[in-house]
């Protein structure tokens, strides 16, 4: 029973090195926002995998929300498949030969409105499009107000280079229900969080709030937020902070500022393997909890396949 249990907790690759980019938000400046992507990108080379904040393409602003109305000719929202903003990145992902998540708001018809993580991989494919469940209508945020969507509970999960990852967007981090289904239930190693965290009342429980669940899961977690005074502060957080049996040094996370930057996170499957040795949440679980869900429970579609 303990050998299924390790295999079953064994990561399936090598190191897989991601990399944040916390770039300055550009309101409504689409072909302005991608070319910045596009700098730091090829100012970064030899990542596997390229994450950026929520609504990237667009800029995450009251400027940008309110122009929802279907009934506007300007109307910012794409499809996922057919849109420009895909199309620009499938190009740079063939180019730079990586794995690239990026936002924007995603045109899911019938007047509905997405905010949408979308991914493209090596070969130029759209892999995944992640609607965002948990709209924000607190702190500085109205999402709801603006017609904004929620998405229809659908996990956004791809896998890149071996390691099964899965996406969350901004408020979704408060919901650990999320993130068990993420981790547990669909075997991500990896979560990313691309976000727009503004520093309003409830970004001092940010970092908390991230480091939580990463430790509680087990898994690796990439926060990737704006620059600027009113943002930044972006966080890579291992699976663990501190000792861990095993392993030589402690674990700890790593973050920036608010200027413009990058941030590294290499997923090493020997240090997920020792901490879920040493702290063996996933085992210890009482069986009640652990209950299969029900057929046709939509929060467990496992992945998304797009294209």
């Amino acid at each position: 029973e303990m050998l299924m249990f390790a295999m079953l907790l064994a990561a399936t690759g090598g190191p897989l090195r991601v990399l944040g980019l916390q770039v300055e938000l550009l309101a409504g400046q689409t072909e302005a926002n991608l070319a910045r992507a596009e700098a730091l990108i090829r100012a970064n080379p030899g990542h596997r995998l390229y994450v950026l904040p929520e609504l990237s393409s667009h800029g995450y602003c009251d400027e940008v929300l309110s122009q929802l109305d279907p009934t506007r000719p300007e109307r910012p929202a794409q499809d996922a498949e057919s849109g420009s903003v895909t199309a620009f990145f499938c190009r740079l992902a063939r180019d730079v030969d990586a794995h690239i998540s990026y936002g924007f708001l995603r045109d899911a018809g019938a007047g509905r409105t997405c905010i949408c993580q979308a991914v493209v991989d090596p070969r130029g494919q759209l892999v995944l499009a992640y609607d965002k469940m948990h709209l924000c209508d607190m702190g500085d945020c109205s999402e709801i107000a603006h017609g904004c969507s929620p998405g229809e509970g659908e996990l956004g999960v791809f896998e890149c280079d071996g390691v099964r990852v899965g996406v969350t967007i901004c408020y979704d981090l408060r919901f650990p229900e999320l993130y068990r289904a993420l981790a547990w239930d669909a075997g991500c190693d990896l979560i990313l969080h691309p976000a727009a965290f503004v520093r309003d009342a409830t970004f001092p429980m940010y970092h908390q709030f991230v480091a939580t669940r990463a430790v509680e899961n087990g898994v690796y977690l990439l926060s990737v937020s704006y620059a600027g005074e009113r943002f930044g502060s972006s966080v890579a957080c291992p699976p663990w902070i501190g000792d861990v049996p095993g392993l030589a040094a402690p674990l700890a996370a790593a973050s920036l500022g608010t200027a413009e930057g990058v941030l590294p996170l290499v997923v090493e499957p020997r240090h997920l393997e020792a901490v879920r040795r040493a702290y063996p949440y996933r085992r210890d679980v009482h069986p009640r909890l652990r209950a299969p869900p029900a057929q046709g429970d939509r929060r467990l579609q496992r992945e998304r396949r797009v294209g």
